[in-house]
């Protein structure tokens, strides 16, 4: 695919040539277009050739174009054009902006005075679309665009009507707004996350996630599930921002708390009744830090007065949050005894799993045992979430059913974190030492006792981004040393145990020294450093994307959050800073480990600080 895209680059389209690929989306990829006479330059956006043929995704693309020109608002990207290049090379010609994603701004928490201007002209770009009968649907700061025009420093544009839809069409078709979920998880309403009809009212919530997230600098939800994202929408409250960081001035932490209410009766009713309400925050900022000045200098004293907060890029603490993908199945079936069958899980986070199934699933809020099919124990959850068979097409994951766990014990807490980094949860005790035991068996056996609860990594014993040919050694030294020790007279306990550790280690021998199975245990467990030892062992391109492309259906969010981990390494380069660029683009490798262009972009930054480039 990305060849095809990359083909359309010094051809022709319309009155514009194609100079180059300046971004990619999941409908289409966005190039640089030059007028060929007077060289102004546009940005064009050309649809997929494989979406080409389905005629309500056309429909969609274009309806971008109209939901931006019933708007005509100076603060949402101009559409010049639409056409087709025979025989289905569908595109916008699109205002080209020079600027920057509001990503960019999110390394650090950023002052009101900086953030409330951005969120006001997001509010008025919003009423202009509120009246005209579109809701944005899927606001998210990739979708803000922050420029420079003429005097004015952070110039708003909101970009990607795609999702936005009629509010009339909605009101006459009622079942197909409640069926379809749209719009990234993170900054989702609950009503939206609850598949219901939405209004402008969604776009406000979203709206307050984004405005929570610019003065913390970080997510109001950081689940990493998508089930437990979901329900956290519908369910809980975060913090209020100015218990997260102390400078966030409290007017404003109460409007966005309002803005993210969980009914939309308890939000701000408008966009520009959110806008008001962020004017007087301003307002008040601007008399605190006048009433500041003036006490300073009444006193005479430096330490009277506390300056405004510097905005600065220092990166945001909090750990780091790898998304692990563990696969595995368990006999499922509701508390009265009727079996659902032995279900696959998708997604497992400490709260809770989603479980792939097919219609008829089990009633919201009703119990199931869920009995793990590798032993480990029975976990009993409450049913939270359902997602349908057109829900899941439109997320790109499985139809089934989210839980949330009930009453887990220490054991089953083990279990589950186990479950969670993939590790078998059968774990193996140690026999009782009999007088029939072999001494020097008994040696072998307990140095593989001390490793085989854990990995396949563990149990080679090699480091997690070992040379392929050190795992290839390693591997055979440890099945040749097991087998030599079943050459002894052992006793039943001993040929047991060791049976299973031969079994065990032959079976992470045959994952790590196969580049393709390694590859897709690494990404599951976010070691990209694995990953790039399967490139140098000879994983070819094209496995590496169809491997990625499945890790992305089971990580909706991976590819998101490595994008922004991704364009703060971009600020750190421009600040000269490598160490803080590398570390961030390894953050980006631990979410999309599979990711091609992290990796390249790793090793391009670890060549410039080797070289001794300035910092």
């Amino acid at each position: 695919m990305a060849a095809a895209t990359e083909s359309l680059v010094g051809q022709t389209i319309g009155s514009f040539r194609i100079t180059k690929v300046i971004g990619r989306g999941g409908m289409g990829t966005v190039y640089l277009g030059e007028h060929s006479v007077i060289a102004s330059r546009v940005a064009i956006k050309v649809l997929m050739e494989r979406l080409a043929t389905d005629e309500n995704l056309v429909a969609r693309f274009y309806a971008e174009a109209r939901a931006v020109n019933l708007i005509g608002h100076e603060n949402i990207v101009n559409i010049f054009d639409m056409n087709v290049v025979p025989p289905h090379r569908y595109y916008l010609v699109m205002e080209y902006l020079e600027g920057k994603p509001l990503n960019y701004l999110m390394t650090a928490p950023i002052p009101a005075t900086t953030s409330i201007p951005i969120l006001l002209q997001v509010c008025d770009a919003l009423q202009a679309a509120h009246a005209a009968g579109i809701v944005h649907r899927d606001l998210k700061p990739e979708n803000i665009f922050i420029m420079r025009r003429g005097k004015q420093d952070n110039f708003v544009k909101v970009l990607d009507f795609g999702l936005a839809k009629l509010l009339d069409t909605e009101r006459a078709d009622q079942h197909t707004a409640a069926g379809l979920i749209v719009g990234t998880p993170e900054f989702m309403s609950p009503e939206q996350a609850n598949s219901q009809p939405v209004d402008g009212r969604a776009d406000i919530y979203g709206l307050g996630c984004i405005a929570w997230l610019m003065a913390t600098a970080r997510l109001p939800f950081p689940q990493r599930g998508l089930t437990d994202l979901l329900v956290a929408h519908r369910t809980q409250m975060p913090k209020a921002p100015h218990e997260v960081v102390p400078t966030v001035p409290v007017p404003l932490s109460d409007v966005i708390m309002k803005a993210m209410a969980k009914e939309p009766a308890d939000r701000f009713q408008s966009a520009a009744e959110f806008g008001q309400a962020l004017e007087g925050v301003l307002e008040w900022v601007a008399a605190a830090s006048m009433k500041a000045v003036a006490s300073k200098a009444e006193q005479a004293r430096p330490e009277a007065g506390a300056p405004a907060p510097a905005f600065t890029t220092s990166p945001a603490k909090g750990p780091a949050q790898p998304r692990f993908a563990a696969r595995f199945t368990a006999d499922v079936a509701t508390v009265d005894g009727r079996a659902l069958g032995t279900l696959t899980c998708t997604d497992i986070s400490r709260g809770g799993m989603f479980l792939a199934a097919e219609a008829p699933l089990p009633a919201l809020f009703s119990k199931v045992k869920i009995t793990l099919t590798e032993g480990g124990g029975m976990l009993l959850g409450e049913v939270v979430r359902h997602v349908t068979q057109e829900q899941a097409t439109a997320w790109g994951m499985s139809a089934g059913f989210g839980v949330q766990f009930v009453d887990l014990t220490p054991v089953l807490r083990d279990t589950v974190t186990r479950l969670i980094q993939g590790l078998p949860v059968s774990q193996l005790p140690k026999a009782a030492v009999s007088a029939s035991d072999d001494p020097e068996a008994e040696k072998v056996l307990e140095k593989f006792r001390q490793r085989i609860n854990g990995d396949h990594y563990v149990l080679v014993g090699v480091a997690t981004d070992a040379e392929s040919s050190e795992i290839r050694a390693r591997a055979r030294e440890a099945i040749q040393e097991l087998e030599a020790a079943g050459q002894r007279a052992l006793s039943t306990n001993q040929r047991s145990q060791l049976e299973a550790s031969l079994s065990r280690v032959k079976g992470a021998a045959d994952v790590l020294g196969n580049p393709l199975h390694r590859a897709e245990f690494d990404a599951n467990r976010g070691n990209f450093r694995g990953v790039m030892r399967c490139l140098q062992a000879g994983l070819t391109v094209v496995d590496l994307e169809r491997l990625r492309t499945s890790h992305l259906a089971a990580n909706p969010n991976a590819a998101g959050g490595a994008y922004v981990k991704l364009l703060a390494a971009n600020v750190y380069e421009g600040k000269g800073q490598l160490r803080e660029a590398i570390d961030a683009v390894e953050a980006a490798l631990q979410l999309d480990p599979l990711n091609l262009t992290c990796h390249q972009r790793r090793l391009q930054l670890l060549k410039k600080l080797r070289d001794g480039v300035p910092t």
